[in-house]
C-alpha cells in the first residue's frame, strides 16, 4: 500500500492526514517498532475480551440473584471493562474500523443525547432485547455508555430499576454484544498481523493515531468539558459523567499509550537520533498518568469544587505538554501535518 493510498483511507475517515517531509526518519528500525506493536495492541484488545467477558457475567449474575454485592461487582466490572477499552482506544485502523466498531463500544460524544433516548425506546417497548436485536441497531444502544445509563442514570434511580425484567433482558444484551465484539477483535488483530507487520505505511498510521489522541485528550475530553476551550464549561460533555468516572477513563487512556504506544515509539526515536525524546516523552506520560491515578475519579462535579477544579486544570497543563512533545516526535520522525477533515470548514 502506497502512503499516498494510507493518506486518503485517513481522510476518509475524519483523521488528520500524515505526509512525509522527505524521507521518513523512521524507515531502518520501522519494522521493529510494528512488530513491537502488534504485539502490546494484541494484549490489549485481549483484556478487553477478558473484560467483557468477566462484564457479560457479571450481569448474568445480577439479573439472576439481584442484590446489593451482585450489584456493587457489575459496577466495578462495567468500570474495568471500559479502562481496558480506554487502554487500546487509540488504534483507529484495522479490525476496530470494520463496522464501526469503535463508535460501537462507545458512542460518544453525544451532544444530543442519542444515548438515553435509545436505552429508553427499548425500555420502552415490547421487542425482545437479544445480542442480535442490538448488533442491528443504533451505535448509540451497543456499548459502554448504554450500560452506563442503566447503571447510572437518574430515570434508573428508583430502587431495583434495573433488576426489572427489561432493563435486565436490555443489560444481558449490550454486555453480551460487548464481549462479543471484544473476542471478535482479539480474532481479527492476530489475522491482521502479517499484513500490519509487512506494510510499511502501517508505521505513520500508528504513529498518527498515538499522537492525535494526546490531542483529542486535551482539546475534548479536558477542555471543552473544562470551558478552557474558549466555550462556557459543561460537565455533560465530559466522557462517563453519569457515573461521574471521566478522569478514571483517561488515566485508562494514558497507562495504555505507555504499554502500548511507547514500545514502538522508542526504537523510532532511537533510529532518528532522538532516544532522550523518548525519555521525555515517557517521563511525561507518567507522570500524567500518576496524577489522573491521584485525582477524584470525576470531571463534572469539580466545576463547583475549587480544588477539584485547580487539580484538574494540573491535568489539562501536563497533558499539554504531552502534546507538545508529541510535536516534537513528528518533527524528529519527518512526519507532517495535513488537512484534518474533522475540522470542518
Amino acid at each position: 500500500m502506497s502512503h499516498r493510498s494510507v493518506l486518503k483511507h485517513l481522510g476518509r475517515l475524519g483523521l488528520a492526514a500524515v505526509t512525509l517531509a522527505g524521507p521518513p526518519l523512521y524507515a531502518d528500525d520501522s519494522s521493529e517498532a510494528r512488530a513491537r506493536w502488534h504485539q502490546a495492541i494484541g494484549a490489549r484488545y485481549t483484556l478487553l475480551a477478558e473484560a467483557g467477558s468477566q462484564l457479560e457475567a457479571s450481569a448474568q449474575a445480577y439479573c439472576d440473584a439481584p442484590d446489593a454485592e451482585a450489584r456493587t461487582r457489575l459496577e466495578d466490572d462495567w468500570l474495568e471493562a471500559y479502562q481496558a477499552w480506554q487502554g487500546v482506544r487509540f488504534v483507529d485502523f484495522g479490525p476496530i474500523e470494520q463496522q464501526s466498531r469503535a463508535w460501537q463500544l462507545q458512542f460518544w460524544p453525544d451532544n444530543k443525547n442519542l444515548v438515553g433516548r435509545k436505552v429508553q425506546a427499548w425500555l420502552n417497548t415490547d421487542a425482545p432485547s437479544t445480542i442480535e436485536a442490538i448488533a442491528a441497531d443504533s451505535v448509540a444502544v451497543q456499548g459502554f455508555p448504554a450500560l452506563e445509563y442503566l447503571l447510572f442514570d437518574e430515570h434508573m434511580a428508583p430502587p431495583r430499576a434495573l433488576a426489572t425484567p427489561r432493563a435486565c433482558g436490555l443489560l444481558q444484551a449490550v454486555s453480551g454484544h460487548l464481549a462479543d465484539t471484544g473476542a471478535a477483535l482479539v480474532r481479527d488483530w492476530r489475522a491482521f498481523g502479517e499484513h500490519y507487520r509487512g506494510t510499511d505505511s502501517y508505521t505513520a498510521a500508528t504513529l498518527q493515531a498515538g499522537l492525535l489522541t494526546l490531542e483529542t485528550l486535551e482539546d475534548k475530553r479536558l477542555a471543552e468539558p473544562l470551558g478552557l476551550a474558549g466555550s462556557v464549561a459543561n460537565g455533560y460533555r465530559a466522557e462517563a459523567w453519569r457515573s461521574e468516572r471521566s478522569v478514571r477513563l483517561i488515566e485508562a487512556s494514558l497507562s495504555g499509550l505507555q504499554d502500548s504506544f511507547l514500545p514502538g515509539l522508542r526504537p523510532l526515536l532511537a533510529e532518528a537520533g532522538q532516544p532522550g525524546l523518548a525519555n521525555d516523552f515517557a517521563t511525561a506520560l507518567d507522570e500524567a498518568r500518576q496524577r489522573a491515578a491521584t485525582m477524584a475519579p470525576g470531571l463534572a462535579p469539580a466545576l463547583d469544587d475549587t480544588a477539584a477544579f485547580a487539580e484538574l486544570q494540573g491535568l489539562y497543563v501536563e497533558i499539554s505538554q504531552l502534546s507538545w512533545l508529541g510535536q516534537r516526535i513528528a518533527g524528529a520522525l519527518g512526519l507532517v501535518r495535513g488537512f484534518n477533515a474533522s475540522d470542518g470548514d
